[in-house]
């Protein structure tokens, strides 16, 4: 049976996440589902399981039109979802043999001994190898991850998908999940499989579809070229740019080609900032992730370096080892001059490097405070004496902070939940201006931000570089045209290639990205 999605789009408030997005799912076809941080691949996921609705278009079943009040009607029109957060999907204090049986054993008549939940575990799934009278959350997360794809490949699926399978799987165990996704494909099942992983994508899937800014950009089918879906997942070269993110950046969608502005509206950069700053941060003999190659890399005062590469090459865990989020795996990193080495985020601050998170919601936000209490919220000790804070400092720099990002909102009072996530954002990366840092380290700032927001962040950002470094990294390279002077590029956890900004070209960073272009001798820093 063909699952449709007609013309959907989903709007949040004025982010428009999907636009008008058409596609087909065919039985006994594995379809690769691939884009940037912000593409648009969670939302859809998300209205094809019935987590959300769509703002308009439809869903239909052989013609037959869907409309899902909630996840359970979605799984009974054979739509089974394994999500990226794997402990979503498994109940802690039950035991493995519960997990796997949790909608099997559930109909009425059914008298439950321990001996039946075992069989029924066992029949779904054979050959898993795990204890089954061991308590789930005793297993690692790779184990977890299995129960939960074992138990959604023994349901009678029509549509199967799986959003980041193997993020916590080994090499053999990826391989066991790819030949139980081609059983079940060759058994008439529709899978939609969404992956970083490009060689997982080229060995699996019959056909890719390519999210850019909510629209499907492009459909590639196999045999499949690698740095093709990388340019497609990209977007086209611009002759301009903005203050803040990518060249041609428009609010028409990527197809549209008109910019937001033009090389006038940033802030001139020096011709070469790498060679007149100070070195700020020196890292030498670093690792993105466990097991990648050593390498080095430096930043220096008044410029702003870029770190880019897929979801998944080690952006976030690089950033997070700068701020003190994440314990560095190996190497040695010194700010200005001086052996750095933090224990925490408290540290880190406390040497003057402060790093904005990836997910503004989970780790930069507290449901409830105010405007003004999360831009003082690093620097209380600034704004009282006595252990009491002073209101009208924490209002000053909360204002300082609206005026210089341009926040729109209710007021310096209002709670942060009342602005939008644009200006949320220009509020989680402008409180940091208002300190003295050496070091601004900032992971995917453009996230679920409109054109506007980001022309005012990456502004800001750039302004700011004169006075400090600054480390901006962003899985969509071209959000850096215009704002960095460098770029790393990661791949799969290792430095791929470190360039000059004008040599970024959109073929050369498909190149690195996508692992086609041949890997860089390992080196202990950045440009001399």
């Amino acid at each position: 049976m063909t699952f449709t999605v007609t013309s959907v789009s989903k709007v949040y408030g004025a982010t428009r996440a999907l636009s008008s997005v058409t596609l087909e799912l065919r039985p006994g076809e594995i379809v690769g589902l691939i884009g940037t941080n912000g593409a648009g691949k969670s939302t859809l996921i998300k209205i094809l399981s019935g987590a959300t609705a769509p703002s308009s278009g439809t869903l239909s079943l052989d013609g037959r039109p869907l409309a899902f009040g909630g996840p359970l009607d979605a799984q009974a029109a054979g739509v089974q979802t394994v999500h990226q957060n794997i402990d979503d999907g498994v109940v802690f204090g039950a035991s493995v043999a519960d997990n796997l049986t949790l909608d099997t054993l559930t109909g009425p008549g059914w008298f439950l001994t321990r001996a039946r939940v075992r069989a029924a575990a066992a029949a779904v799934a054979p050959g898993l190898g795990l204890p089954l009278d061991a308590p789930v959350e005793s297993l690692p997360a790779s184990a977890r991850q299995q129960i939960v794809i074992a138990r959604a490949l023994a349901r009678r699926a029509r549509l199967l998908i799986l959003d980041e399978p193997t993020s916590t799987l080994s090499e053999v165990e990826a391989g066991v999940l790819a030949a139980r996704v081609r059983k079940a494909a060759a058994a008439g099942v529709s899978v939609l499989y969404v992956s970083h992983r490009l060689s997982e994508i080229e060995a699996l899937c019959d056909r890719v579809l390519v999210l850019r800014d909510g629209e499907l950009v492009a459909t590639f089918v196999a045999p499949l070229e690698r740095s093709a879906i990388v340019t497609a997942m990209l977007g086209p070269a611009s002759g301009t740019s903005t203050g803040g993110p990518a060249s041609g950046t428009s609010t028409g969608g990527p197809a549209s080609g008109t910019s937001t502005g033009g090389e006038a509206d940033a802030p001139a950069r020096r011709e070469d900032p790498a060679r007149e700053g100070r070195d700020v941060l020196v890292a030498d003999g670093v690792r993105a992730v466990p097991g990648g190659h050593a390498f080095g890399f430096r930043v220096r005062a008044g410029e702003v370096l870029g770190v880019t590469g897929l979801v998944g090459a080690g952006k976030t865990e690089l950033l997070e080892q700068l701020g003190g989020a994440r314990r560095p795996v190996s190497g040695r990193l010194s700010l200005d001059g001086v052996p750095y080495r933090p224990k925490d985020p408290k540290d880190a601050i406390a040497a003057g490097v402060a790093l904005a998170p990836e997910e503004r919601a989970a780790q930069a936000i507290v449901p409830g405070w105010s405007v003004r209490a999360h831009v003082t919220l690093p620097w209380l000790r600034r704004h009282g004496r006595s252990g009491l804070l002073a209101r009208r400092s924490e209002a000053a720099a909360a204002r300082r902070v609206i005026e210089l990002f341009g926040v729109r909102g209710p007021g310096h009072e209002a709670p942060i939940e009342a602005l939008s996530g644009g200006n949320q954002q220009k509020v989680v990366v402008g409180r940091w201006l208002v300190g003295d840092l050496r070091l601004l380290v900032l992971d995917e700032p453009f996230r679920g931000v409109d054109v506007a927001a980001r022309a005012d962040i990456g502004r800001v950002i750039r302004d700011h570089a004169r006075r400090t470094a600054v480390v901006v990294a962003s899985s969509d390279p071209q959000e850096l045209r215009g704002l960095a002077d460098r770029v790393l590029v990661l791949h799969e956890g290792d430095l791929a290639g470190e360039l000059p900004i004008a040599d970024a070209t959109p073929e050369r960073l498909a190149a690195l990205m996508s692992g086609t272009s041949s890997r860089p001798p390992a080196g202990r820093g950045g440009a001399e």
